[in-house]
């Protein structure tokens, strides 16, 4: 057998979650054609895997790549922890199909997490959105359907009920996507415009996505409702819909796992994904109700601007969350901001070197570093307790894992350079939260499988060639909070699509 590339003597753990095993693995053609003892292979390029894992590339189901991807920041940090495919509109954020004033609109909107508030994309359709990958990045992408321009291309900003002709045009707008091979739809309930859904329309958007074999994904309203009412809800839209239900960035505690429960029992298939890290990043309206966000980042600029009694009324609601935070030992900083300037600091930090308070400095830094202010927010939690949520949340059957990366700004959240290699370095090695082979399968064949992805996410003859080769004894996460940006140690090659993106730790 002549193969393009050998990758020989390695510890294969195919995805499934079963032991590894000593395997070569040949590649042609874009796709795996062996596994097992090939000793007469040959091949254009030999990859020496002796102490080596050989795993499939992960799937990163919650990246905020997309824009990054197309030239707009940083494209290695998640191939280079092996990450071979990211899936697309987390959190329901999307720009296609919309006008060019209406997308440059929405765009604003979602800045915070893409970088370049000023940008005026323009994707009239959705192949002109899904052609601006091609021939242009490191990895695939798996298209999910955006609730966001899905919702503001038929109602804008409004806060109502759509009309039965409206509901039409959203389902077939989401029916298009399904059409561009869109494997499900993504909203995020907390964010304006898809806040103002309903459940009935969005159980009937998720019925489109059914008809197609998709999958519902959602940043549930934790604002507007609370996390069990929020569960609560998804329950009911999957089982009203018959579609799986998948929920981002959350874990298993005391009280997420009787609502997981519920849902099982519900009958619903119901998975969860999370990051792993005691941290968060959001933009800094996350502690603004959503009906105080209508409009997006301008609206809500003006409204503080023009209406005294509105400005104190937000005030008094972020310095009670801030206050909240601080009393369970949370401290928030800017990792971005329009400006350039607190990078690095906490409002209370701005505050005092404003001599102003909380909630004041809080309205006034809406007003000047909007839309495109963005902060990591650190719980109080010990490494004791940490790691034991942790344990937990990998153990749990609902779960996978996914990294919600950010790729710009001066301090973004180190998740987005470390979420795949702290699993296998400090979960997997160092603290044995999880076994190796179930570590894998929660990075790879768990999400193809959650996702409908068939055709990767195991190291399995006939499939799609996306592969890693990692060292067990070196591979580590290097990207921390003070420093976020650093790439990982220890994985070494990373193929996608039968070539080699990474060759000896460095990007080809």
């Amino acid at each position: 057998m002549h193969a393009d590339i050998l990758i020989r003597g390695g510890t294969v753990v195919d995805g499934t979650g079963s032991p590894g095993v000593a395997a070569d693995v040949a590649v042609r053609d874009g796709r795996i054609v062996a596994v097992g003892a090939l000793p007469d292979a040959t091949a254009a390029t030999s990859i020496e895997a002796a102490g080596r894992v050989v795993a499939p590339g992960f799937i990163d189901a919650h990246p905020h790549s997309e824009t990054a991807l197309r030239g707009n920041g940083e494209i290695w940090g998640s191939v280079l922890q092996g990450v071979t495919s990211h899936l697309t509109a987390p959190d329901g954020f999307g720009w296609a199909p919309l006008p060019a004033e209406a997308c440059a609109e929405l765009w604003r909107a979602t800045a915070f997490a893409y970088g370049q508030p000023d940008l005026r994309p323009a994707w009239p359709t959705i192949d002109a959105y899904l052609d601006g990958f091609k021939g242009t990045i490191p990895l695939n992408v798996v298209p999910m359907a955006p609730h966001q321009p899905i919702r503001f291309a038929v109602m804008g900003w409004d806060d109502r009920p759509p009309t039965p002709a409206e509901m039409d045009r959203m389902r077939a707008l989401t029916r298009d996507w399904m059409e561009a091979g869109a494997v499900g739809l993504n909203t995020g309930l907390d964010y304006q415009p898809a806040a103002n859904a309903s459940t009935d329309e969005l159980v009937e958007l998720a019925k489109v996505v059914g008809e197609y074999g998709g999958v519902y994904a959602a940043h549930i309203r934790y604002n507007a409702i609370g996390k069990p009412a929020a569960y609560r809800e998804s329950i009911e839209i999957g089982r009203r819909a018959g579609v799986p239900i998948r929920l981002s960035h959350e874990s298993v505690d005391d009280e997420t796992e009787p609502l997981l429960e519920e849902a099982r029992k519900a009958g619903v298939d119901f998975g969860i994904d999370w990051y792993l890290y005691p941290a968060g990043s959001s933009h800094l309206l996350v502690w603004l109700p959503p009906e105080d966000q209508l409009g997006g980042f301008d609206a809500t600029v003006q409204r503080l601007r023009d209406d005294p009694a509105h400005r104190r009324k937000i005030g008094r609601i972020v310095e009670e969350q801030i206050a909240v935070s601080h009393a369970a030992g949370g401290r928030e900083y800017f990792s971005e901001t329009r400006t350039g300037r607190y990078i690095g600091m906490s409002i209370g930090e701005v505050a005092a070197e404003r001599g102003a308070s909380l909630g004041e400095t809080a309205v006034d830094l809406i007003i000047e570093e909007s839309p495109d202010a963005i902060l990591v927010f650190r719980r109080g939690i010990s490494p004791e307790a940490f790691d034991a949520q942790a344990r937990r949340t990998l153990a749990h059957p609902a779960f996978m894992v996914a990294s919600d990366g950010v790729y710009h700004g001066t301090l973004p959240h180190p998740r987005g350079y470390g979420c795949y290699a702290q699993v296998l370095g400090t979960f997997v090695r160092e603290r044995s939260l999880v076994s190796l082979e179930r570590a894998v399968h929660l990075m790879s064949g768990l999400p193809a499988e959650r996702f409908g992805i068939t055709d990767r996410g195991r190291v399995v003859d006939g499939l799609a060639a996306d592969l890693v080769v990692f060292d067990p004894a070196t591979v580590t996460d290097q990207a921390t909070y003070a420093d976020p940006a650093r790439y990982p140690g220890g994985i070494e090659h990373v193929i996608v699509n039968g070539r080699p993106a990474i060759l000896d730790g460095a990007e080809t």
